[in-house]
């Protein structure tokens, strides 16, 4: 199935962002969902509203620092769970992430 354009530059945003540690690369153990709280959302930079789906994740990075949570719609969840999913698979097949 094609992508559309969005779905393409949002692609695109959350595989920078991984590579730069603007957002995790792998998605934790835990998660909240319900429903939007007027939270940015972490990839699209949009307000998630009331009527829609939010997911929030609590964070740690590798070197242990505090911990920071991270919304997303739950459209914009599956595009990072499925860069998520590209950038390990990349990883142990390829050795490396382009």
């Amino acid at each position: 199935m094609p992508l559309t354009q969005r779905e393409a530059e949002l692609r695109a945003i959350a595989r920078e962002r991984c590579a730069r540690g603007g957002l995790p690369s792998v998605p934790p153990a835990r998660m909240w969902v319900g429903h939007g709280s007027g939270k940015l959302c972490s990839l699209c930079d949009n307000v998630i509203q009331p009527q829609d789906v939010e997911y929030e994740y609590e964070v740690q990075d590798d070197l242990g620092a505090a911990a920071r949570t991270c919304f997303f719609h739950l459209v914009c969840e599956s595009i990072w769970r499925l860069e998520c999913g590209r950038r390990d698979y990349l990883t142990k097949h390829r050795g490396h992430v382009p």
